[in-house]
């Protein structure tokens, strides 16, 4: 398995803008010809689930399979209350005052337990999610940020036909579970796993159940 860090994530630099998901997917395009991979499986979480679904709708060819971890795979994922934070948080100087508080890990962990992620979060996996905000490129985060909540792949989901295995948990604050769940109608296909007693967060029940359904996905 392949984890590239995409550009202002990292150990990659972020470079020069923009930071969008196109430009992502093209980095993830000139990744995998440096490497020579030919077919291959491609997936991501959250964000991530955006650029591999632009990275597939531009490369279909390439794609066996696909893992969508609470993908936001169109405006309408979104939960209300977390359009309102992103669009709060991510405009003109309240961004700068944002970026700034993001590196204090009291202020980061009472906004993501409270607005985000919920209670129970596994401690090994809160202080990995707080070193990568420590090394993301705020600049980059920002522009991802606010062109990833734009984009809409039901069209493209509509008429993919290939292996599709979608992640999401049952209580997550960020994307509408419902709307996931209907992702069915949209690709008869689609196994789609909605992970019961579960946030944003990662829980020892959230990373359990998410190991199993992508490994037997996978190994299917």
């Amino acid at each position: 398995m392949l984890i590239p860090d995409l550009p202002g994530c990292g150990e990659t630099a972020a470079g020069d803008p923009p930071f969008t998901v196109t430009s992502h997917a093209e980095f993830l395009d000139a990744f995998a010809n440096r490497l020579g991979l030919k077919d291959h499986d491609v997936g991501g979480i959250c964000l991530g689930a955006t650029v591999a679904l632009e990275y597939a709708s531009r490369f279909p060819e390439r794609i066996d399979r696909l893992v969508l971890h609470t993908p936001i795979y169109s405006p309408q994922t979104l939960r209300a209350a977390f359009k309102r934070q992103v669009a709060a948080f991510t405009a003109g100087p309240v961004f700068w005052v944002v970026d700034r508080l993001r590196r204090n890990r009291v202020v980061s962990d009472l906004y993501k337990r409270f607005l985000v992620e919920g209670p129970g979060v596994d401690p090994y996996d809160a202080q990995v999610n707080f070193d990568n905000q420590l090394r993301a490129d705020g600049r980059a985060a920002r522009q991802w940020l606010r062109d990833g909540v734009t984009r809409d792949y039901r069209d493209f989901l509509r008429g993919w036909r290939k292996p599709v295995l979608i992640v999401v948990a049952a209580d997550d604050r960020t994307v509408d579970v419902n709307a996931i769940r209907g992702l069915r109608d949209l690709m008869p296909q689609a196994e789609i796993r909605v992970i019961e007693s579960a946030g944003h967060g990662w829980t020892p029940t959230l990373i359990a159940a998410q190991v199993e359904a992508i490994s037997a996905f996978l190994k299917a």
